[in-house]
């Protein structure tokens, strides 16, 4: 590759996010390498690199690509299953007589392709970028992480670690298929961090992707995962202060809060994204600016599991840093970021009974620059600046549902859908072009999913989800 080769994306609306969150009218952005050499107006950047080829996006937005900071890759077979009966309303039910019977049955195989599955949905509907919180021993890491590099995406790979009690695992029915050796589960995540961290020109990293600290699991864990996270300079990814019992647990211990739990236990600190955080009050937002962590709220799958809100008007307010997530299929029906941005608003503004509370503008600095900041590379993606790398997506607006455009970021956030994404670049590399991903065989996924499902709920002893009503 020359010291030029590249490409323009001209004639567009960009929404930068950059230092001075510039919007720019009739602008364009230059790509070289993986890397970003130019943003401004498209006369200005076609006068200094002449020699690129040129690509015409009028009527469309351009901004940086999306980051998920929550994701469950194994359950984009399951999508919708919550709903299947009476029984998906209690929490421990929905885990141990539905999510994780179906997750243990899984093969390595079925990993990969549940993993294509979902990274093909996230990277049509405009996510560059995601931390998977959990990939378990029996969905084979090594077959994720190459569909992760060969989709283009990039991607925080979170390998469990856990230690929940043999006497525990029996009392609640948990699957031996989805149990694992506390020693082995580390132990495999530093192999994989050694074999696949940094890979595909840095595009992926591997963290410790921990179970809920909970009444299930032995406190050790957490403290030798923070010692060893610290030690080697890498990420953690924990479900946190999810649930008022995740409270009255940490009560039991001693503590005030799950929050003040974790931050005890080193598991809540700057190199941590805690997911959810729906239970935390406000001495809980204290300790979470004090540590530095990240706190990714996943507002669309914790109203459709009834949770209530994360308090995130209230966590931005002492500066810390709130991302975005979408979570699970099995949960949010959906992997689609862009659709979930207005939930995340909607919710928010519902729950403190004024607009003012949250606008557009926060919500998408949720899930570019601060999605950015919870992976750890803010300095390298989240935001459309020289020398950053080329993560950006583009809108097509000349459709009705998103004409006229009176503020380009309100339009995005409260009424663009993943569907209206035209284009994906990850790493200075067009992915989805015209809706059409190039780096994955879609049909060759989604057929594959169809007949991998009815298997999997087979071998799990799971009855197919059918309708409330009959069917003929």
């Amino acid at each position: 590759m020359s010291a030029h080769s590249g490409f323009i994306l001209a004639n567009a609306t960009l929404i930068t996010m950059d230092g001075g969150r510039r919007v720019i009218d009739d602008g364009a952005v230059a790509v070289i390498g993986d890397s970003i050499a130019a943003v401004g107006k498209t006369a200005d950047v076609l006068r200094q690199f002449p020699e690129l080829q040129v690509h015409d996006y009028s009527r469309h937005i351009i901004s940086p690509g999306l980051i998920d900071t929550h994701v469950h890759l194994s359950q984009a077979f399951f999508r919708g299953v919550g709903e299947r009966n009476e029984r998906s309303d209690n929490f421990h039910e929905w885990l141990y007589g539905l999510t994780l019977p179906m997750e243990g049955a899984m093969t390595p195989e079925d990993g990969a392709a549940s993993a294509s599955l979902c990274i093909l949905e996230m990277l049509k509907s405009g996510t560059t970028s995601f931390i998977e919180c959990m990939t378990s021993e029996n969905h084979g890491f090594d077959g994720i992480a190459e569909t992760c590099v060969n989709s283009g995406i990039r991607a925080a790979l979170g390998k469990v670690v856990m230690d929940v009690p043999a006497a525990y695992r029996d009392k609640v029915g948990w699957p031996m298929s989805a149990w694992f050796d506390p020693d082995r589960t580390i132990s495999d995540t530093l192999a994989a961090y050694k074999k696949w961290n940094g890979a595909a020109n840095g595009r992926i990293q591997v963290w410790f992707g921990c179970r809920t600290a909970d009444e299930t699991a032995n406190p050790d864990l957490y403290r030798n995962v923070a010692k060893i996270a610290k030690e080697r300079g890498m990420r953690l990814t924990i479900h946190h202060s999810e649930l008022e019992s995740d409270n009255a647990y940490a009560r039991r211990l001693g503590y005030r809060s799950h929050m003040e739990f974790g931050y005890d236990l080193g598991i809540v600190g700057p190199n941590a994204v805690l997911a959810h955080c729906t239970a935390a009050d406000e001495e809980d937002i204290k300790i979470l600016a004090k540590a530095g962590a990240s706190v990714s709220t996943n507002a669309a799958n914790n109203a459709v599991s009834a949770w209530g809100p994360t308090p995130v008007v209230n966590m931005l307010a002492e500066g810390v840093n709130v991302a975005l997530g979408c979570d699970g299929t099995a949960g949010d029906a959906n992997m689609d970021l862009l659709r979930d941005l207005r939930v995340v608003c909607h919710i928010a503004r519902t729950h403190a009974k004024t607009r003012n509370c949250l606008r557009a503008e926060t919500v998408l600095e949720m899930a570019t620059i601060h999605g950015a900041r919870a992976l750890g590379i803010a300095d390298q993606v989240g935001s459309l600046e020289v020398g950053k790398k080329a993560d950006l997506i583009t809108i097509d607006t000349d459709v009705p549902h998103l004409t006229p455009i009176w503020s380009p970021v309100a339009t995005m956030v409260f009424a663009a859908q993943g569907a209206d994404v035209d284009t994906v670049v990850i790493d200075g590399k067009i992915v989805v072009r015209n809706h059409e991903i190039l780096t994955m065989d879609e049909e060759a996924i989604v057929a594959d999913a169809r007949l991998r499902m009815p298997e999997i709920a087979r071998r799990a002893g799971v009855p197919a989800a059918r309708p409330r009503w009959p069917v003929l």
